[in-house]
Parts: C-alpha cells; sequence; structure tokens
C-alpha cells in the first residue's frame, strides 16, 4: 500500500526544527511525552506502526491533521512493477500459455463429491435409486 509521510517538511514548516524542540513542545502543548528518539524515527521514515495517542499528540501540539502530513493511496495508484522485455514477450505471443491458464481456471473439479456423509438421508434421492428413476420415467413418459 503506497503511503505518503510528509511529517519532517510539515514540522519544519510549524516550527520543529529538531527532534529536541518537537519533544519540548509536543509536551509542553499536549502534556505528551515523546523521547528525542522516537520524534527522530519519525521524522526519518514512515514509521510501520505508530499510536493515536501520539499522532493526537502531534496533531494538537502544531494544530495539524492527520491528513496534512499522511496520505495514504490505493494500492492501484503504486506503479506497476517493471517485467523484462523477454518475458512480456513470452506472455504476450503465447496464445497456447494463456489458453492453458484460462482452462486449468475454468475447469471444474473432476472429483465426485459423495453428499450422503452431509446429509444421511441423501442416499433415498440419489440418481440410482429405483424411485428417482420410476419418477423421471412417469415425468417424461420413457419406460
Amino acid at each position: 500500500m503506497p503511503i505518503n509521510w510528509k511529517l519532517r517538511n510539515l514540522l519544519k514548516e510549524r516550527g520543529g526544527n529538531k527532534a529536541t524542540e518537537i519533544s519540548r513542545i509536543v509536551l509542553e502543548q499536549a502534556g505528551y511525552e515523546l523521547s528525542t528518539q522516537a520524534v527522530c524515527d519519525l521524522l526519518k521514515r514512515q514509521p510501520k506502526m505508530i499510536r493515536l495517542e501520539t499522532i493526537q499528540a502531534i496533531c494538537d501540539s502544531f494544530y495539524i491533521r492527520l491528513s496534512d502530513f499522511l496520505e495514504v493511496l490505493p494500492s492501484a495508484a503504486q506503479k506497476p512493477k517493471k517485467q523484462s522485455l523477454e518475458r512480456r514477450r513470452r506472455h504476450t505471443n503465447s496464445d497456447e500459455s494463456v489458453q492453458g491458464a484460462l482452462f486449468s481456471v475454468a475447469t471444474p473439479a473432476t472429483k465426485k463429491v459423495d453428499f450422503a456423509a452431509f446429509y444421511p438421508d441423501a442416499r433415498k434421492f440419489s440418481s440410482n435409486s429405483a424411485k428417482c428413476k420410476r419418477t423421471i420415467e412417469s415425468r417424461t413418459g420413457e419406460r
């Protein structure tokens, strides 16, 4: 999932040039203690996880919204992975590989399922039973 993390630039605009300053401002404004190392980590790179309390303290201290420094983009906006030219040619020119892939996906399973295990009375209604054959014959008019 592509994410734009713009906290460093935004805090510079708002007066937070150093991690110690940012930590001090957050403590004074929001009453939330954020270590200098934690601030450094947030400024260097996008975190894998962040507490909501931390986000709230930063937003309150610098009068910003989460959407001002964190933008989550849909996966479709991500650049597609580049395939090698050889690989693209192989897949676009080979009808057999496309047909084989479609055939394998579209082919139903050939394994028979014994529904008697799911329904105890299923054998009564199986197509091999005499009662079922008589019902079919009477509906079609065959004997």
